[in-house]
């Protein structure tokens, strides 16, 4: 089995990385600083040892010593002595022969210089030179020395042995590398802090994790049905998945750094930033949608450094609820119906034991007249199954809240009814507001709410009217904004949401309120211009 590669740590990395870098720039450092100070070094040498062989040639002793029978009696106290003052391996004074005259061996007085370094000295030229003497290898400075008539008449050596000289470059040359060690161990713990401090700042996490995190954070964002914004602390946009940009219709191209103030007004996430409270289940408009919406602050340590939004539409939260409501309100529609037909049949039973069999007869007449009487009515006038379905639906609801809910006379549908969605979501809206309006009231005529839904070849209409209380005065043309309402909060996104729907499909609505009532009327065009579109505010009289 292949064994798995272990990862290194980011920390070991990092300070890997930095210990490399240190190095590098202490070996190069002390390189250069060495090739520097080996040709100084060389350079003060070769300049002393050509200063003091230039001062000791200029002596008039050590020239008046040459017309002496024995200038070397007179020459070696004079050299010995310069040469321990300047610090030289040796000072050197010889005639023309190269016959030395001083040495710092006094058996090799008299005996020739040695090293073949004196070509220019001897045509009267001062000269550096590198050569090996009788002291080993040496940097040595010659100078002509010269009698009062400018003639030449001697040469001085004064030379410095290499093994001082790089005794002495070797002795900088560690203190360069303690100095750099001290730098190293400083840098490592620099290191070890700025480490710790950047695995601090990225949880502890190493950076594979942090890919894995970012790959899996993507695929859960595009993988979700709701749609998630977030955003910095200065409102730009940071992260957004599909379904919220779908959401914004009217948004293209990428949607990260614009100001969500830009992209989205009414987000209100700001506000979360600031206050740094979460909200839940907030109702809002997004374009055309109704939407729900979670507001979170994202914080670290205690402080806020972004907000969070997760909107869903509020259709597909409906789609699930109502699917739970049909399946209860078709449960309570059987039970009351299983009521009613055994009241029915408790009565039929009586007749016949009463033997009013003429009474049975006309009491199924009766009830299958009724039930034959809506079934035509539908198939006859409203034949789209999912209009007929919320009508009937709101029929039963409706008689059990003790509302007659009556269908016009005239009205007519197609099989599939233009803009059906629209038409399903206003009538659901408009009938709910009316039976929730009667509910509420205590008015003693007869509760009734009328639907009248006529489809013409380039006109829809829809009528929805009710004998309640009408719309409350206060609210006004309010009645269309998001939250106009008087039922409270998180409500009043109804007719706001019906409004932009009529709206973008070009149409008319109308809302009429007085005491004795409210009537919500809608005109949507079928087919030709849609150019022309309005919306008429509510009135009250």
């Amino acid at each position: 089995m292949k064994r798995k590669k272990r990862q290194v740590k980011l920390r070991t990395k990092i300070n890997g990385l930095i210990l490399l870098n240190l190095l590098f720039v202490l070996l190069l450092v002390t390189v250069s600083l060495s090739f520097i100070m080996v040709h100084r070094e060389y350079d003060e040498a070769g300049q002393n040892a050509l200063t003091v062989a230039k001062t000791v040639a200029g002596l008039p002793e050590v020239i008046q010593a040459f017309k002496e029978p024995n200038p070397s009696s007179i020459i070696q106290p004079i050299a010995e002595d310069i040469q321990e003052k300047s610090g030289a391996q040796f000072v050197v004074v010889s005639n023309m022969n190269l016959i030395r005259y001083s040495h710092p061996d006094t058996s090799l007085i008299g005996k020739h210089m040695v090293g073949d370094d004196d070509k220019q000295v001897l045509l009267g030229h001062g000269s550096i030179t590198r050569a090996t003497g009788t002291l080993g290898l040496s940097i040595r400075g010659k100078y002509p020395v010269f009698d009062e008539q400018n003639h030449q008449i001697g040469v001085v050596s004064v030379g410095f042995l290499m093994q001082n000289i790089w005794k002495k470059i070797t002795s900088l040359i560690l203190k360069i590398i303690g100095t750099g060690i001290i730098a190293l161990i400083a840098g490592l713990i620099g290191a070890f802090i700025l480490s710790g401090h950047i695995k601090k700042q990225i949880l502890n996490l190493e950076p594979h994790e942090i890919a894995f995190l970012s790959q899996q954070q993507a695929a859960i964002l595009e993988s979700i049905r709701e749609g998630i914004v977030a955003i910095d602390t200065n409102g730009k946009i940071m992260t957004f998945n599909r379904e919220a940009k779908s959401l914004l219709e009217k948004e293209t191209g990428d949607l990260k750094g614009k100001a969500i103030t830009s992209v989205l007004p009414n987000s209100r996430l700001t506000e979360v930033i600031k206050e740094g409270a979460s909200h839940y289940d907030q109702p809002m408009i997004i374009g055309n949608s109704l939407v729900v919406v979670n507001r979170i602050p994202v914080k670290i340590d205690g402080k806020v450094i972004g907000a969070v939004a997760s909107f869903r539409d509020k259709l597909h939260l409906d789609q699930l609820d109502q699917r739970l409501a049909d399946i209860g309100q078709y449960v309570d529609t059987l039970r009351s119906q299983r009521h009613e037909f055994m009241n029915k049949l408790h009565l039929i039973s009586g007749l016949i034991q009463m033997k009013e069999y003429d009474l049975v007869k006309d009491l199924i007449e009766e009830v299958h007249v009724e039930q034959q009487n809506v079934l035509n009515f539908f198939l006859a006038k409203v034949r789209d199954p999912a209009i007929v379905g919320v009508l009937i639906g709101k029929m039963h609801r409706a008689k059990e809240l003790g509302i007659q809910l009556a269908i016009t006379d005239d009205s007519s549908v197609s099989e599939i009814c233009p803009h059906r969605e629209t038409v399903l979501t206003i009538l659901g809206n408009a009938i709910e507001n009316s039976m929730e309006a009667i509910t509420k009231t205590t008015n003693d005529r007869d509760a009734v709410i009328s639907v009248h839904i006529k489809e013409n070849l380039d006109l829809l209409s829809l009528q929805v009217s009710d004998n309640g209380p009408g719309v409350d005065p206060e609210l006004g043309d309010h009645i269309f904004d998001d939250g106009g309402t008087t039922k409270g909060e998180g409500r009043g996104f109804g007719l706001a949401l019906v409004t932009r729907l009529v709206s973008r499909l070009n149409g008319k609505m109308v809302m009429n309120s007085s005491s004795e009532g409210a009537t919500l009327q809608v005109r949507l065009p079928v087919r030709g211009d849609k150019n022309d579109s309005s919306r008429i505010a509510s009135s009250s009289g």
